[in-house]
């Protein structure tokens, strides 16, 4: 299967890069104008008729967003893995809430996690996990995690780290011991 897979996938989009295949698994990187053609060849022409997920990687390095759609051919035991990446500025991809209308659910978690947006997407820009959410997107990495906890909840106040086996141990026993150790209070 995964020669078939890899001989169809090449024929129809020479640029493809090859990044990992084993037995049942092969992921190819694609040029973004290409993903909506490779995705519909798969599961049309491939069989792979299962959105599993749509994944996100922040490639800030690269000032990127590497998008990866996982699609699977549940008769063959195959997954594929369909690559491509867009730049982080006003990152626009297609949405495929047409094709699978699991990718709306998928779509709406990006668009609020990381800001990319999904023209197409009939729920797009409705509050998904963060309802009220103004700030930047949070899972992008140039989002200041201490700088938001500081502004928007203060000072932390410290507190005291208790080491669980000496909490369980003084509760129930000695850890990982039949016996146990005697409490304080039964000394």
């Amino acid at each position: 299967m995964i020669d078939k897979v890899k001989k169809e996938l090449d024929i129809r989009f020479p640029l493809l890069k090859l990044v990992r295949e084993q037995h049942n698994y092969l992921h190819v990187k694609v040029a973004k104008a290409s993903v909506v053609d490779a995705v519909l060849m798969a599961r049309t022409c491939l069989g792979f008729t299962t959105l599993q997920l749509i994944s996100t990687v922040d490639r800030l390095e690269d000032d990127v967003f590497q998008m990866t759609w996982i699609l699977e051919n549940q008769g063959a035991c195959f997954v594929l893995l369909i690559s491509a990446d867009y730049p982080r500025e006003n990152c626009i991809v297609p949405s495929l809430s047409q094709m699978w209308p699991t990718a709306s659910t998928f779509e709406r978690e990006i668009f609020e996690m990381f800001g990319i947006s999904f023209p197409g997407n009939p729920r797009e820009g409705e509050d998904f996990l963060l309802e009220g959410w103004k700030d930047m997107p949070p899972m992008r990495r140039d989002f200041e995690t201490e700088e938001y906890s500081m502004r928007v909840f203060g000072e932390r106040q410290p507190r005291e780290h208790l080491d669980p086996r000496q909490y369980v141990g003084d509760i129930v026993g000695e850890w990982n011991t039949p016996m146990g150790r005697k409490r304080k209070e039964d000394k």
